[in-house]
């Protein structure tokens, strides 16, 4: 099964405040809803209930407290390994999409990472980890929004 993960970071590496993100960019939700379109996305409970369900998605809540669901678009796993195990075999591909104890747990054993770095320096509390050094940026995109930001594709050597 393929890994990605799919983040959009302040440059100070900032994802979050609590349960929001603190910025309001327009386009570049749009990277987010084109890449995940039709896949499973693997997230925690609190990013899971602040992003609410979108269109066209299945997603493996990772939760101790959440309970299990009826629905099967969404599977709830106590652990981020388990989820793994399982989605490998229902599925090709999956989206690693936060929040940071998720990002922290797999950012070493995905496949791909797509990174827009939101180019501003924000107050929050939730981060995103340093890229491994085991990854490559391999395409890079440069856009102008109401906040500008960049677009990068990063693969393991």
């Amino acid at each position: 099964m393929k890994l990605s993960l799919i983040v959009a970071k302040a440059e100070n590496n900032v994802i979050g405040s609590d349960s929001e993100i603190p910025w309001d960019v327009k386009g570049e939700q749009l990277i987010f809803k084109a890449l995940t379109y039709n896949h499973w996305l693997i997230v925690g409970r609190k990013t899971f209930e602040s992003m609410g369900r979108l269109p066209n998605r299945k997603y493996a809540v990772i939760s101790n407290t959440l309970e299990r669901s009826n629905d099967e678009d969404v599977l709830v796993f106590s652990s981020v390994d388990q989820a793994v195990k399982d989605l490998s075999e229902i599925t090709e591909h999956v989206f690693v999409a936060g929040g940071g104890q998720v990002y922290n747990e797999l950012i070493d054993i995905v496949d791909i990472i797509h990174a827009s770095t939101i180019h501003c320096q924000i107050d929050g509390n939730v981060f995103f980890p340093q890229i491994p050094e085991t990854f490559n940026r391999v395409f890079e995109q440069k856009f102008h929004s109401n906040i500008d930001y960049t677009y990068q594709i990063w693969s393991k050597s």
